[in-house]
């Protein structure tokens, strides 16, 4: 017997679930995931860190998608800064993050950058006052580096119109080596 009747199939595609993304895309050299021959950030020695980069930082809360850019710099300290953090914190690289200047999100000029371990601090001031990036390194291969990142705005915090208190931002990074 054949059916004396037809039917249609629909197809339905669901676009998106999820928080809106902003319109600045994001960037492909720099997703959550790692290469396969990244190493654990302990298996490299710090000083094998230094260097120049291009570190893109993704922003997954409070919001999505926004992607900040800059070049940062970082070098070996010098016998006399050596010197002068005995008995302080240890110091393996410092430097500096000149954010790109299509970055509206960070003021104008360079921030201090100062890596301890795996732990990288970004911001205008290597004291303990609000407006720092904590950067936690996870994996470091030859490329470069990849984490996790947090903002501490120290006091500041974000309130919705409904007065909700918002996370700080946070987010995954990776800083890419600059071949000079």
């Amino acid at each position: 017997m054949r059916p004396t009747h037809a039917f249609r199939l629909t197809v339905l595609f669901v676009a998106a679930c999820g928080p809106a993304r902003s319109s600045a895309p994001e960037p492909a050299r720099c997703g959550p995931s790692v290469p396969e021959t990244a190493q654990h950030p302990l298996a490299v020695p710090p000083s094998a860190l230094a260097g120049e980069y291009e570190l893109v930082q993704i922003q997954t809360q409070p919001s999505g998608g926004s992607a900040s850019r800059g070049r940062l710099h970082l070098s070996p300290l010098d016998s006399s800064t050596k010197a002068g953090t005995a008995g302080g914190a240890v110091r393996d690289l410092s430097g500096w993050l000149e954010p790109a200047r299509e970055d509206s999100s960070t003021e104008p000029g360079r921030l201090v950058a100062v890596l301890a371990g795996q732990r990288l601090r970004i911001g205008p001031t290597v004291s303990l006052s609000g407006a720092i990036h904590h950067l936690e390194i996870t994996a470091v291969g030859p490329e470069g580096f990849w984490g996790w990142w947090k903002a501490d705005r120290g006091l500041a915090l974000t309130e919705t119109p409904d007065s909700r208190i918002l996370p700080d931002p946070a987010g995954y990074f990776c800083a890419l080596r600059i071949e000079g």
